[in-house]
């Protein structure tokens, strides 16, 4: 199978009629064209006000919410398009809103603390805010595959410079720490982040962006995959984290091997048992661990630390403890039923002095109850069935990036949170999902080049 052409494919509109009903194929019409250009104008910059924001906190010591209006903006410019494209099907948005918001509505009538649930209403318009941008860029890729591939890549393109300028501004001195002095490191401040607000939000993204790009060079240009790789592990490893630094290797490992899979395909069984042989491994290992603890080449400082967190508090950066202890405020001062539907940051700050505990599925069910975890469950494997759909067909695609990404993502939200319920990764993370019918387009234009 021969590499893809780096050029926009000419055939989309044939792929989209291959792959979606030609009911859904939507005339592109004056008002839709304007409203399509300003959406990804906006989409592009998102970025430039994110850091700007942050620039203007860490100098007047003051936010502005400049992030958040702009970003509302974006998001009534794409449920308008949406409204006009996707007809009663967009009704499901705010269905999601209700009934994640039904448990802090409760609490809040009965609890009270307005800034609780400002936070809640905040959350769940995140949770909902990828879907928008998946059905939009969904919609415009009906309309104009051209114009929304060409768009989609400008956009990590930008992205990605935008982070990498900013983190080199970082190393340069300006901006803020990635971590504050802690008990571990009492006297320094480790790592930059720039001018951008959140760490770890910023290493999912950055995840985000090398995924796309990693995946649509690897096949085309190496030397341009090589100077992609070398800025990424620039940035994880001035932002300090694991997210960060073990997702970039593991996305420039993954990739190529996906896109290789009508080479290794023939000896997919072998590699299962591999697999499935290092992932017991794994966990016998984890097991065993404490026993195995005085033989590991380890510091007496290291081994403490292990004894102290084990390998799960550590991995987890002691999340696992939050969790712990906001259900156990929850049984106590809630009832089963409130404890089902959710009980809000609202009613949960009331009991604990950190109500996030930064794992997103543990969160979302405190939160929204089982709304929450069924919405978490849900848009993973939505988002997982289609990319490993497209990959299927079309490996040497951007599907193998999407599909690295959306499983690495799980596992990132799964641990350390701040994927779902990031303000950072709606945008480029939906929008790439929602692009699914380019790849199968990419399969298509493929096909017709053989043929021809």
């Amino acid at each position: 199978m021969k590499p893809l052409q780096s050029k926009p494919v000419a055939a989309a509109p044939a792929a989209a009629a291959v792959a979606v009903p030609a009911t859904l194929l939507l005339p592109l019409s004056p008002l839709l064209r304007r409203l399509d250009l300003l959406i990804l104008l906006l989409v592009k910059s998102y970025l430039l006000v994110d850091a700007l924001n942050g620039f203007v906190q860490q100098q007047f010591g003051q936010g502005l919410a400049l992030s958040a209006a702009y970003k509302s903006v974006i998001m009534a410019l794409m449920l308008w398009s949406c409204a006009l494209t996707l007809g009663r099907r967009i009704l499901l948005l705010p269905l999601l809103l209700v009934l994640l918001l039904t448990g802090p509505v409760v609490s809040f009538f009965s609890l009270g603390h307005a800034a609780g649930f400002s936070y809640d209403i905040g959350m769940a318009l995140k949770l909902a805010a990828p879907l928008l941008a998946a059905w939009y860029c969904y919609s415009l890729c009906q309309r104009d595959a051209a114009l929304a591939q060409r768009n989609l890549h400008q956009l990590m393109w930008f992205g990605f410079a935008i982070i990498v300028l900013n983190l080199l501004l970082g190393r340069l001195g300006y901006g803020l720490s990635a971590y504050l002095p802690s008990d571990y490191f009492p006297d320094q401040q480790l790592g930059s982040k720039g001018f951008f607000k959140a760490t770890n939000e910023l290493s999912a993204l950055l995840l985000v962006f090398s995924a796309y790009l990693f995946a649509w060079y690897w096949p085309r240009q190496k030397a341009v995959f090589a100077v992609v790789l070398l800025g990424s592990l620039f940035c994880s490893s001035t932002l300090l984290t694991k997210t960060g630094n073990a997702g970039v290797v593991l996305l420039a490992l993954l990739i190529p091997l996906l896109q290789a899979r009508p080479r290794w395909q023939a000896h997919r069984q072998w590699i299962r048992w591999a697999l499935g042989g290092g992932l017991l491994l794994a966990l016998l290992l984890a097991w065993q661990l404490p026993a195995l603890l005085p033989h590991l080449p380890l510091s007496e400082k290291q081994q403490l630390v292990l004894q102290q967190q084990g390998a799960i508090g550590i991995v987890l950066s002691n999340r696992d403890l939050f969790v712990r202890d906001n259900w156990v405020f929850v049984e106590q001062y809630f009832p089963l039923w409130q404890q089902l539907i959710g009980v809000g940051n609202a009613g949960l700050a009331f009991y604990s002095s950190k109500p996030l505990a930064e794992i997103d599925p543990a969160d979302l069910f405190i939160w929204f109850g089982l709304a929450g975890l069924g919405w978490y469950l849900l848009w993973f494997a939505g988002v997982i069935r289609l990319a490993l759909a497209g990959w299927r067909r079309a490996p040497q695609s951007v599907a193998s990036g999407v599909l690295a990404l959306n499983v690495l993502l799980l596992l990132v939200a799964s641990m350390a949170g701040h994927v779902l319920t990031s303000g950072m990764l709606w945008i480029p993370w939906g929008m790439l999902n929602g692009a699914w019918a380019l790849w199968l387009s990419a399969e298509v234009q493929e096909q017709t080049d053989a043929a021809q």
